[in-house]
């Protein structure tokens, strides 16, 4: 009988397990390798909106539903052209244009270095640093500075030579480039002078300049009346009253179709004419500055957030959480209007526990319109508007660069475009690269909560426990 070596069996079964292992070993590690190749390749694929998560405090990349919805409906190309070194450039902005372009396979994006092709600044006629916006379909084009995407502060840098980042402008540039070049439309509008107005801010001036619309400045004693080609005549705060002349001729422009936007001054100023401007469209100014106690700013009657009705066409681009915000308003109650072909629609308010302050002795309650629209169909194709609001809040710098997150000039400006027909309602505010700050609506029950009820519950319960332990 053959004797069997035990030992020598068991090690050749070992090394055929151990070569079986490896083998098993190597071939999971060559799959593993593929695998990862194969899941970076189709990574590369994902746009570049999906493939990163936008970390910023600001959210400069979190683009608009308003540019979503406008390039979604693209249908001709658009060629974004960057005259400028990609390397040199500021990554925020590289990545932005990356994420935005991926947005619509109509949309395609090139970099070129001046510097190196020289001869592309003299083929669109701009300077090096410039962002170029084409439509080979129409034969437009549109451009605007690099240096323009972010604003810095001019008097910090002025005045004590720091750099202070303020806004993030790439969308509401880049949106408008593109409307621009697509529909070509361009309009006028006229602000009054010669009664004491405050000039409309220059930002808000910029935001209809990316609409297409230019503001230009009219005395309508001295300038020969309202300008033929004025599409909105817009009265901003002034505290003197129109001349008869003055009031005829707005009244005959409304009456031919004309469009026009009042905010009243935030004082006590007896201006009759403007009065009969406001009646014979069915608003009746009430004497007083308004006083919200319900809605009141941090307990401030006279800063108050007046509600919102989103149905009336003029307010209809608001959120539901969408927040205006008014200092020192005047008020106004909707009444029948001299013609009845006229239709008057309130879509700002007050609470009801609302106050008309004259002085300490003067005061009624009342809910009141602080914001209201009157329309007039002239004719199929033409429609009369009268928009007015109780103060220029809507536009003041001190109130829209104090609360950054109040929606005041997107309203305005959407009030002031709702009659155009062939400008595209695209109104996209700068993302602030500033330090935001909350704006709370009103106290009330949570001031209570947080300053009051929560601290002395914490303080009952600690020494409850307190009693508790010592008792042990």
């Amino acid at each position: 009988m053959e004797r069997i070596d035990w030992k020598r069996s068991l090690r050749e079964a070992a090394g055929r397990h151990a070569s079986r292992r490896g083998a098993f070993s190597a071939g999971l590690t060559a799959l593993a390798v593929v695998a990862v190749l194969v899941f970076n390749l189709l990574l590369a694929q994902i746009p570049e909106q999906w493939a990163q998560i936008d970390l910023t405090g600001s959210g400069i990349y979190d683009i608009s539903e308003t540019s979503r919805d406008y390039l979604a409906g693209l249908e001709d190309d658009v060629e974004i052209h960057v005259l400028t070194n990609e390397e040199t450039l500021d990554s925020r902005i590289v990545r932005f244009l990356s994420i935005y372009t991926d947005l619509s396979d109509h949309l395609s994006l090139e970099y070129t270095d001046p510097t190196v092709y020289p001869s592309v600044l003299s083929e669109y006629g701009v300077e090096a640093d410039t962002i170029v916006v084409t439509c080979e379909a129409t034969g437009r084009q549109e451009s605007f500075d690099i240096d323009d995407i972010i604003g810095f502060d001019m008097m910090s840098y002025y005045y004590y030579g720091t750099y202070r980042e303020t806004d993030f402008d790439g969308e509401s540039l880049l949106t408008s480039a593109i409307d621009g070049v697509l529909t070509g439309t361009t309009r006028t509008i006229y602000e009054t002078t010669g009664h004491n107005e405050t000039a409309v801010p220059i930002s808000v001036g910029e935001r209809f300049t990316r609409l297409h619309i230019s503001l230009e400045r009219v005395n309508l004693l001295t300038d020969s009346g309202i300008p033929d080609d004025c599409s909105l005549l817009i009265i901003n705060e002034p505290d003197r009253d129109l001349a008869d002349d003055e009031l005829d001729m707005i009244l005959d422009y409304l009456a031919q179709g004309g469009q026009v936007i009042y905010n009243m001054a935030g004082e006590l100023v007896d201006l009759p004419n403007f009065n009969t401007l406001c009646e014979t469209y069915g608003m009746s100014v009430v004497d007083g500055i308004i006083g919200d106690f319900a809605q009141g700013y941090q307990k401030n009657p006279t800063l108050f957030f007046p509600e919102v009705n989103t149905s009336v066409d003029s307010a209809n681009n608001l959120m539901s959480n969408s927040m205006i915000l008014f200092n020192y308003s005047r008020g106004f109650t909707l009444t029948e209007p001299s013609r009845n072909t006229i239709k008057v629609q309130s879509f700002l308010t007050t609470s009801s526990d609302c106050y008309a302050v004259v002085d300490k002795d003067h005061m009624i309650q009342g809910s009141y319109v602080v914001g209201a629209v009157a329309t007039e169909e002239i004719d199929e194709d033409t429609t009369a508007r009268l928009t007015v609001y109780g103060a220029d809040s809507l536009i003041n710098s001190d109130i829209y660069n104090g609360f950054s997150n109040v929606d005041n000039v997107d309203l305005f400006i959407h009030s002031a475009t709702v009659g155009f027909d062939d400008v595209s309602a695209i109104s996209i505010e700068p993302v602030s690269l500033l330090t935001p700050t909350n704006t709370i609506t009103s106290g009330g029950i949570w001031g209570l909560l947080f300053i009051l009820v929560i601290p002395a519950a914490l303080l009952i319960y600690g020494f409850v426990r307190w009693m508790h332990r010592r008792k042990l």
